[in-house]
């Protein structure tokens, strides 16, 4: 149950392809996926997207992954989360501010320009059938951004990939970890259904290291318990669509009880958060003429209750209620006009924000905001061979937002001005097919982010608002290329290699920075530049060995007239991210078994903008194995932090004295909160 969940971008053997050599002509190179009939379309999106995508599938992880934990481990990502397994999880994509990404349920905006919720935490991986990460030339339907791209959960309608209707999953793990989930899909004629319900908890009571607040006094370091880190999680939804995939609609709820545990410098022993998430919607394709029309409605209702009586969260006694309200429709046209295709479309959207003094010390805090967005895009196909694709695209939002006043600080409870924005977003983008196994994709746009409704106004006790932001602006580009090999070369098969550099100058660039305690803020922390590299490349070796690895390299600088942060990095942004895993697959005695180890490595990161509160540079690494012990039944162990660090080492510049050049602090994510050591899962999975 460590939080860090070290499997992604592998290409992982199915039970059918370990058991029965594929053919030489097989078309094998994929994302994340083993070969199945749909090996093929995978294998489309790799060449043929204009943006560069991460499918990532939910079989290809341990059992308790959340949505932030597996795409956490994908090249030029990031996980941020607030400390504690099952806390509040987000992700940060090419080194941008986690309200950058657009968050999406099988299309539904769970994030864009008006944040509802964007706790990924709160998402089993296992309750969707796969999930895609976009990066760079995001389709204007999915929000159009050019930095922090797009992450869009599907839920998987019908039967399993090898016909199978039931799942069941049972797992017990480290920390009181527990882990139930049951799936039924199925077909009824031309109707397909999913249903999934699942639990989760664990005590989190892991042991951490603690220098007690003196770094420079080894004499009172110890281990500390952590408290107040249990969780509980309850979700559930179900779905139904046809065949032809025109038309869809379902419901989705989720329940989460946990503790706020605190940083490890200021605890908080008795803070806890409660919310219930419901998200409904339906969506309707048909032909009108020559055009094929997408309509598409839902709302989402999320209920939070914050409770901190002895203001350890830094803020005061709090015991607060939020209730969020959120709707929209959007109807999406795509035209052929001779080769080239035309997409147009039409979004609008409301949110309402409710904020109350549950002790009956005040009067609610109410916000709204109104949006609405025109987007246009056109494929222009070059040859008639479709081998070079250029897409002018444009999406252009209007939003008016009327702020709930603050709750805490000088200007608690004042009035604050209704604000509009203007949002125009162009982009420019190209795909060429060099050849069938080679494709060059690049794009480049001005792009215009609006601070999120949590940057705005704060949410779930770790968040302080900042109603001043201004929004976040600049130019983008990204370039690179996919080898995607459709047949094996000897005996190296599934082979991928993606390589990618990207480049963005932010004006007014929105960051969280860490303040007291569990506390940040998100502040318009200056102007900046990020620039980088990403290289993905794994391959399958005698038709049994798996091995992948991922690379990202990020360069970010603060570009300000203040010397404590010019030139200095962004919070909380790695320089490098390392990423390597290997699979062995065999059939043994009629029995499919596979072993895996993986290894992560990531540089230094800083939690302030000076660049003065560092988090160490850290390598973790794993191993699990999963064996069917009868037909349609295995049993499946991981480990992470296979090797139990729990303490890195902090270099003091200067050194105060010659043989005091470093000293010891706890293993930590990004954001500075503990992380556990060694941690075991063991679960037990049963399909018909």
């Amino acid at each position: 149950m460590n939080r860090r969940v070290s499997i992604l971008l592998v290409v992982a053997l199915s039970q059918s392809a370990a058991a029965d050599p594929a053919p030489a002509d097989e078309t094998i190179v994929i994302i994340d996926r083993a070969p199945d009939p749909e090996a093929a379309h995978d294998r489309d999106r790799a060449l043929g997207d204009a943006p560069f995508v991460t499918v990532i599938h939910p079989e290809d992880h341990a059992a308790t992954a959340s949505v932030a934990d597996a795409v956490g481990a994908s090249v030029g990502v990031q996980s941020r989360s607030l400390g504690g397994l099952g806390a509040y999880e987000s992700i940060s994509v090419r080194g941008a501010a986690p309200g950058h990404t657009a968050v999406l349920v099988d299309g539904v905006p769970l994030s864009r320009i008006a944040a509802v919720t964007t706790d990924l935490g709160r998402y089993a991986l296992d309750a969707f059938g796969e999930v895609d990460l976009y990066r760079g030339a995001v389709p204007v339907e999915l929000g159009g951004a050019g930095v922090g791209g797009a992450l869009n959960l599907v839920t998987r309608l019908g039967p399993g990939e090898h016909g199978e209707r039931v799942r069941m999953l049972a797992g017990l793990g480290s920390f009181g970890a527990t882990h139930l989930r049951a799936h039924y899909g199925d077909r009824h004629g031309r109707v397909l259904s999913s249903t999934t319900v699942g639990y989760q908890s664990a005590r989190g009571d892991y042991s951490y290291f603690s220098d007690n607040g003196t770094p420079l006094n080894a004499g009172d370091d110890t281990y500390r318990v952590r408290e107040n880190n249990g969780f509980r999680q309850l979700d559930a939804a179900t779905r139904v669509g046809n065949e032809a995939q025109t038309t869809a609609g379902g419901v989705r709820f989720a329940w989460k009880q946990q503790g706020l545990p605190g940083s490890i410098t200021q605890p908080a022993l008795d803070t806890s958060l409660s919310t219930i998430d419901v998200i409904g919607d339906a969506r309707y394709t048909a032909d009108v003429g020559a055009a094929t029309a997408s309509q598409l409605g839902y709302l989402l209702v999320e209920q939070q209750r914050l409770r901190d009586p002895a203001a350890e969260l830094g803020i005061g006694t709090q015991d607060r209620g939020y209730v969020t309200l959120s709707g929209g429709v959007s109807s999406t046209w795509h035209v052929p006009v001779a080769r080239h295709r035309g997409t147009a479309g039409l979004e609008l959207r409301g949110d309402r924000f409710r904020d109350s003094d549950r002790s009956g010390m005040r009067d609610p805090l109410v916000g709204d905001r109104e949006g609405g967005a025109l987007l246009a895009a056109v494929d222009l196909v070059a040859d008639p061979a479709g081998a070079i694709v250029v897409t002018p695209a444009l999406r252009w939002d209007l939003v008016r937002t009327a702020p709930a006043p603050m709750a805490t600080g000088p200007d608690a409870l004042a009035p604050l001005p209704t604000r509009w924005d203007n949002v125009p977003s162009p982009r420019l983008s190209a795909r060429a097919a060099i050849t069938s196994d080679v494709s060059v994709k690049t794009s480049a746009g001005w792009y215009v982010r609006l601070p999120t409704l949590i940057e705005l106004f704060g949410d779930r006790g770790a968040i302080t608002g900042s109603p001043e932001l201004r929004p976040e602006r600049g130019p983008s580009c990204d370039a690179g290329f996919v080898w995607a090999p459709a047949k094996a070369l000897g005996d190296v098969d599934r082979i991928f290699v993606e390589a990618s550099a990207f480049a963005t100058r932010s004006h007014d660039t929105i960051a969280f920075v860490s303040s007291v305690g569990f506390i940040a803020r998100a502040l318009n922390v200056a102007n900046s530049q990020s620039y980088g590299g990403e290289l993905v490349a794994s391959a399958r070796i005698a038709r049994t060995v798996s091995i992948t690895a991922n690379y990202t390299r990020l360069v970010t600088q603060q570009l300000t007239a203040e010397a404590s942060y010019a030139n200095k990095a962004l919070p909380r942004q790695p320089g490098h991210a390392l990423y390597a895993r290997g699979d062995v697959v065999r059939r043994v005695l009629g029995r499919t078994g596979s072993l895996w180890v993986d290894a992560s490595w990531q540089s230094q990161t800083y939690l302030d903008q000076a660049n003065l509160m560092q988090v160490p540079a850290r390598v973790l690494a794993g191993l699990g194995a999963r064996v069917e012990v009868v037909a349609k039944i295995a049993i499946a162990l991981s480990i992470d932090n296979l090797t139990d660090e729990r303490v890195q080492y902090l270099p003091l510049v200067p050194a105060p004295r010659p043989d005091l050049t470093e000293t010891p602090t706890a293993l930590a994510d990004v954001a500075g909160f503990p992380l556990p050591g060694r941690s075991l899962f063991v679960s037990l999975d049963w399909s018909h």
